[in-house]
Order: structure tokens, then sequence, then C-alpha cells
């Protein structure tokens, strides 16, 4: 008779069992936790940001919570793709430890009023399409943060302005926590892995791998033109977009990592960012000079 394999994903949807399994490993186990927040789908992205985790900590945790405060619009949530079966069997596959499983409620009782307030970072890039997009991804966030007390946070680089956002509110608040921006990951043609990918029809997928194309221009000719402006950069990528069929841009800019701020000539470590509709889909990248 053949012994049935022991579990090694242990799933915890209460918020309190969660807070004790995490002072049980940090102060009996005397553990690291690392830590990796999630809305679920999970795709290559996120599996990438939790073999990170593996590397940095001793006990890994992910969270799957598709967060309403962070949606402007109620039918985009009921959108969000849900795929628990799936995502547990991933989680399973790359032997993570625990995934912390809430409902709404859980997080958010009725009477919930309190939340966090971004300030001069929200008014750029996304914040200007997305009205109180990260006062929702904050509030969650730290939410997580208290629950989970992780020693150790992985975030991915393609959603670039929600890090620095992050790791100023973590400054700001003194939570002692270690950020991690891990890269981008993406496709052989160059596309970041997103679960909105799976919206585009063939003909619109072609069409999105243009956008890491107009990032690789922006980073050539900031390469090879000496003290060319961010200015004409945004202007040649913009006009490289519109030739190749992408007409419905949100944003093209060039800011500073650290202060969010638009340099005239960039430098080093700046970073091109760009949002996108293909057909009902929007897209975001980045990339650093």
């Amino acid at each position: 008779m053949m012994l049935k394999k022991r579990d090694s994903l242990k799933i915890i949807k209460s918020a309190k069992k969660m807070q004790s399994l995490s002072v049980s490993i940090k102060k009996s186990r005397k553990k690291k936790i690392s830590f990796v927040p999630t809305m679920g789908a999970l795709h290559d992205g996120h599996l990438s940001l939790i073999k990170k985790a593996k590397k940095t900590g001793e006990v890994v945790i992910v969270s799957i919570f598709i967060n309403p405060t962070q949606f402007s619009e109620k039918k985009d949530l009921d959108n969000y793709p849900k795929s628990i079966k799936e995502d547990t069997q991933k989680l399973r596959a790359l032997n993570v430890d625990y995934l912390f499983l809430p409902n709404v409620n859980e997080i958010y009782n009725p009477a919930f009023q309190t939340k966090v307030v971004v300030g001069e970072f929200q008014k750029h890039l996304c914040g200007l399409y997305r009205k109180n997009h990260f006062d929702g991804v904050t509030t969650i966030v730290l939410k997580l943060f208290n629950i989970v007390a992780p020693d150790i946070v992985v975030f991915g680089k393609k959603d670039l302005q929600q890090f620095i956002i992050i790791r100023q509110m973590v400054k700001e608040l003194n939570i002692n926590i270690k950020l991690i921006c891990h890269k981008t990951i993406r496709e052989k043609d160059g596309l970041a892995v997103s679960s909105r990918n799976k919206h585009l029809s063939p003909q619109q997928r072609g069409l999105a791998i243009e956008i890491y194309q107009g990032l690789k221009l922006a980073n050539n000719l900031f390469k090879n033109s000496k003290n060319i402006s961010s200015k004409r950069i945004i202007q040649l990528v913009r006009t490289f977009y519109k030739k190749s069929g992408i007409t419905k841009i949100e944003y093209i800019e060039i800011m500073n990592a650290n202060q969010m701020i638009y340099p005239k000539i960039p430098s080093r470590k700046d970073f091109i960012a760009v949002a996108v509709k293909i057909g009902s889909t929007r897209l975001i990248d980045n990339l650093e000079f």
C-alpha cells in the first residue's frame, strides 16, 4: 500500500491564525519569513518572485487576496481572473510553506474606516489614471505586513511605481522589513509577463511586443546620444509606437526612481515607464537606463 505524500502547503484563511503562526515561526523556530503578496492568477512573473523569496528566507508565505479597495470600477474587480485551484498547484510545485487566503470580510469588516493615503508619489504615472488606486494598494499591503509580519518581502519591478510607493511607506512609517524589487520576467519576444496578456487576441498579442521595443529604443537613445533630453526621447518613442500601430497611449514618462521627479536630461538609474491600451487591455512596462 502506497503512502499518500504529505501536503507541504498549508492554507490559512484566518488573520488571527496567520498572526499567531508568524509569531511562532519567528520566536519559537527562530526562522526568517519571506513573503510574496499577490492577487492570484499566478503566472511566471509571480513564480519568479516566489523563487527569489525561497532564496532569501527560511519560511515562504504567499498571500492571494483580490483587493477591492484598489479597483476604481466594480466591473474590473468582478472580471479579475480567479484560479485558486491552479494557483495552489503551482505553489505546491514550488514547495511554498504557507498560503494566506483570506476572504474580503476577514480583511475589511463592514465598519472598516482606516486607510493609508499616498501623497505626492500618487500624482504621477498610473496614479493619474487610476484614482485612489495606490491608497488601496498601500492599505492592503500595510495590513498584510501586520498580519504576516515578514522579514523580507519580494515585489516585481514591472510594477515599479507601486514598489517605489511601498518603499516610501516602509521608510516613513518605520516598518522593519527588507524590500526586494525583483527583475521583470518577459516572454521570449520581450513582452512583460502579465495576467492581462490572456485578454489579447493573436493580432493584439503581436502588437503588444512593440511596447518593449519602444523601451529598448529609449535606452539606445540614452546610451548613444550625448545629453539627449527626456522630452526628445519621449517624442521619438511616441512616434515609434504610433507607427507600430499602438495609438492608445496613456503616458510615456522618464522619471527618477528615488524622488519621482522628471529629469530634463536622464541619468543612469532613471527609468522610462509607459502605459498603453491595446484593444481594451491596459498594459504597463518600464525599463531602467
